[in-house]
């Protein structure tokens, strides 16, 4: 953890193990760590210094600068200034952000390439997360310097900056490794390897707190530190200030760093987070302090400790005198209501099968008799929900917190957008039948009858020889009943299989890497094989309603087997679980 005010270091210190087996203490001036996306902030200053050039421009068609195209899905184009704002439309991508083995890292270019997400939103419009656009905005580095993403960022940032225990270069130089910490899934777990990220310019970055205080220093001191500029200071004051919004009372973005307004204090931050590190940098720039803290492990509070510590810190120094309320009662009841619904995250993949985790990960945002809302799954350090207060108009600021939230009407006047902390993505309505309730009752109630119906069939077997009542005189009515019961099996695996090989990816996220392709192969053939299986239960429910000797009930389940079959079908269509395309 490191501080910097007023131009000097204030408190730097580290605390634990950076190898716990070993007891090998962290020190800030040596020992390394990865902050994840704050790695962003580096690559826009790169974006930043070549503007300053004349050799980018931030609203110019990034195809312009590009040896590949970025599809044409929409009329306007996509810029550096919508990459940098999160703001290009992209859908989300998992597959080969992080890779196992130095051997799998791929040239920028190729990753790109191979990994180009589809345009789902309108550029400038929607803010939705997305590392691919940060290492767009890198590749584009590369190709205008004329130097490597690794060697630009070297060569004009971290030396001009001292941070010489700093670097992008993975496998790390063999004077760096030996101060390398060792990363913790949480705090149970084994020590794990250093982590290869394949999209570089957003999240490769290895440091140390000190070297961080270097990097602080220079965005509070318009872009110099000892004399040596990085930056002009128009230019810092421009990725400092507010470039896109949402909702003028919450927090917008500026040039990568994002607004955290807590307290009586305007602040910039950004965070990061490998699978192992987890880092966040703020800055309050009026104030001219500057903030580091990263983690080589989650820990077992509920989004790791360093939220707590930031707020514990804000609270400390910059003590909030209240929020002014400017709703009544009747008001509140009625807005909470109003915003009272299922919202789906617009920082989602929605062309691939990761478009099962974006109905996953919908939240439903209640309110109570007063109009005090909660979010699903959103909770506080302490493992509880947070409570969110209206203050304006479709305004909540959180009870006892720091962060605020508001929701927007369409043109007819209904809620349509939530507006989060931060502003890096936004919540959309979904439709009530889209709703992963009543999807789940769906797809689950298909998914039990088949599961009931593979667990009696032995049992049902075996009655029957005892008793030596055959269920069918025909051997094609054998073989069609015995088809649909491998039909039903199948269904059980073709559903389980993405959802065990997710939650292992999301863990481990080497494993969602090329390595897995033959797999997804032979998972889309198993899925169109399904289809046809589908088929068979139809035909299956029309031919055992016409054989005689079988009772009301066998010939209902027959039915409910086809239809469940049905759903079985269309969810898999919907959420791209037959298409022959290796992106996600």
């Amino acid at each position: 953890m490191s501080v910097v005010k007023d131009g000097q270091v204030l408190f730097q210190k580290g605390y634990g193990y950076a190898d716990f087996e070993a007891k090998k203490p962290v020190l800030p001036d040596k020992t390394l760590f990865r902050p994840g996306s704050i790695s962003k902030l580096f690559t826009a200053t790169a974006v930043m210094q070549l503007v300053e050039q004349g050799k980018l421009e931030l609203d110019r068609d990034v195809n312009g600068y590009l040896d590949f195209a970025i599809p044409k899905t929409y009329p306007d184009p996509v810029t550096l200034r919508q990459l940098l704002t999160h703001t290009a439309g992209f859908e989300d991508t998992l597959k080969n952000l992080f890779v196992a083995h130095e051997s799998d890292l791929k040239p920028l270019r190729t990753y790109l390439v191979n990994q180009m997400p589809a345009r789902i939103f309108p550029p400038g419009k929607v803010p939705s997360y997305s590392n691919y656009g940060f290492t767009l905005a890198g590749y584009i580095v590369e190709r205008v310097s004329g130097e490597r993403f690794e060697r630009y960022i070297e060569n004009h940032i971290l030396k001009p900056l001292r941070m010489t225990n700093s670097t992008f270069d993975q496998p790390l130089p063999p004077q760096l490794a030996p101060q390398m910490s060792k990363g913790y899934l949480n705090a149970s777990k084994k020590p794990r390897e250093f982590e290869f990220v394949q999209a570089a310019p957003a999240g490769a970055l290895s440091t140390t707190a000190t070297d961080m205080t270097r990097f602080m220093l220079a965005f509070l001191q318009d872009g110099s530190v000892d004399g040596v500029a990085i930056l002009k200071p128009e230019t810092v004051r421009q990725m400092e200030t507010r470039q896109f919004e949402l909702h003028p009372m919450i927090n917008g973005l500026g040039i990568t760093f994002m607004e955290y307004c807590m307290n009586p204090v305007r602040a910039i931050a950004h965070g990061g987070d490998t699978v192992y590190f987890h880092s966040d940098m703020v800055l309050v720039p009026d104030q001219h302090i500057g903030y580091f803290i990263s983690y080589n492990s989650l820990g077992k509070s509920v989004g790791g400790g360093r939220g707590e510590v930031l707020r514990t810190f804000m609270n400390r120094y910059f003590p909030s005198a209240g929020e002014k309320v400017d709703v009544d009662a009747n008001t509140a009841k009625s807005d909470g209501g109003a915003v009272s619904g299922v919202y789906d995250g617009t920082r989602r993949g929605e062309t691939t099968f990761l478009k099962i985790l974006a109905l996953l990960s919908q939240f439903r945002v209640s309110s109570d008799k007063d109009g005090v809302l909660v979010v699903e799954e959103d909770k506080n350090q302490r493992g509880e929900l947070k409570k969110w207060k209206e203050i304006a108009p479709l305004v909540y600021s959180e009870v006892d917190g720091l962060e605020k939230i508001a929701f927007r009407r369409d043109a007819s006047g209904a809620v349509r957008e939530m507006l989060p902390f931060p502003a890096i993505y936004e919540g959309q309505r979904v439709a009530w039948y889209a709703g992963k309730t009543i999807v789940g009752l769906i797809i689950g109630g298909s998914l039990v009858l088949a599961l009931l119906t593979v667990l009696l069939w032995p049992v049902a077997v075996l009655v029957r020889r005892k008793y030596g009542r055959p269920l069918f005189n025909a051997n094609g009515d054998r073989v069609l009943y015995f088809l649909s019961r491998l039909v039903c099996l199948g269904e059980l695996i073709f559903i389980l299989a993405p959802v065990i090989a997710l939650s292992q990816g999301l863990e481990h996220v080497v494993l969602l890497g090329d390595a897995i392709n033959p797999w997804l192969q032979a998972f889309h053939i198993f899925g169109w094989v399904l289809m046809a299986g589908v088929v068979l239960l139809i035909i299956a429910a029309a031919r055992f309603a016409k054989v005689p000797g079988h009772g009301f009930w066998f010939r209902i389940h027959a039915i409910l087997l086809a239809i469940g079959g049905i759903a079985f079908g269309l969810f898999a269509w919907q959420y791209h679980l037959l298409d022959r395309s290796l992106r996600f």
